[in-house]
């Protein structure tokens, strides 16, 4: 499923050159329809690897969005699916304007498949995708990262923290209950992480800085933003400049 092709490796053997470290090796993955990405697909993804850098003393080396398959997307959305080539091209976009280019990228396998994936499928390929190719001494743990909601629905999502699988970070969302990841999680799991509120208070001297720390990232959804474009309402604070002239360049097309 992962190839070269797919996903872009570059990141990982830049960071690995110029962090060395005995810490373990981390890499993050975001799956979703970001339909379009927002500003909190973003913001989660620092948010987390901040938490396991500092709580776990984790190397996050490397973290990907990787936009579900429109087959999927569409079974969900119907005719609001933004093709999957918009939706790879957005998140692009999305990294760039918020910085995070260093560290963050887009992984096109799943969108690239020939069908739906499973999310736990999506994450153990590229963990052994990624083993495969950097064939270091210690392998590469690849962790899930889901909204609180995700996590709820999915029962506590206990396929992605199997033996053979690197786990599953947990970030808080606004209204969402946490009693069932607060009372399963504790401080000796290495394959649940929760990253609520209390432990995402972002520092100015970090190369990874960005505002995550706004209780409005909370309330963000694709399903917003498209009700509020369709209206012609202000977007700018949901998702990114380029996000939006992107998803105009879409409307002149359809036009």
């Amino acid at each position: 499923m992962h190839s070269e092709r797919t996903t872009d490796l570059s990141i990982l053997y830049s960071n690995l050159k110029s962090h060395p470290t005995n810490q373990e090796n981390v890499v993050l993955i975001k799956t979703g329809s970001m339909n379009p990405v927002h500003r909190s697909h973003i913001s989660n993804m620092v948010r987390t690897k901040q938490y396991l850098e500092r709580v776990y003393n984790f190397n996050v080396i490397g973290g990907y969005l990787s936009p579900t398959h429109d087959e999927y997307v569409h079974g969900k959305l119907g005719n609001e699916l933004i093709s999957g080539q918009h939706r790879i091209e957005m998140c692009r976009k999305a990294i760039e304007e918020a910085g995070q280019q260093h560290w963050l990228s887009v992984d096109m396998a799943e969108c690239m498949a020939p069908r739906f994936i499973k999310l736990v499928s999506v994450a153990y390929s590229l963990q052994t995708f990624i083993n495969q190719k950097l064939n270091l001494p210690k392998p590469i743990r690849v962790i899930y990262v889901a909204g609180l909601d995700l996590f709820n629905r999915c029962c506590g999502m206990t396929s992605l923290r199997a033996p053979q699988m690197g786990g599953v970070a947990v970030v808080y969302r606004s209204g969402q209950d946490d009693r069932f990841i607060t009372s399963t999680h504790t401080q000796d799991d290495t394959k649940l992480f929760y990253v609520c509120t209390d432990n995402n208070v972002c520092t100015d001297n970090n190369d990874d800085a960005m505002d995550t720390s706004s209780s409005d990232l909370d309330d963000i959804s694709s399903t917003l933003i498209r009700k509020r474009y369709k209206n012609n309402e202000i977007c700018d604070h949901l998702t990114f400049k380029s996000v939006l002239d992107h998803m105009k360049i879409i409307s002149s097309t359809k036009n």
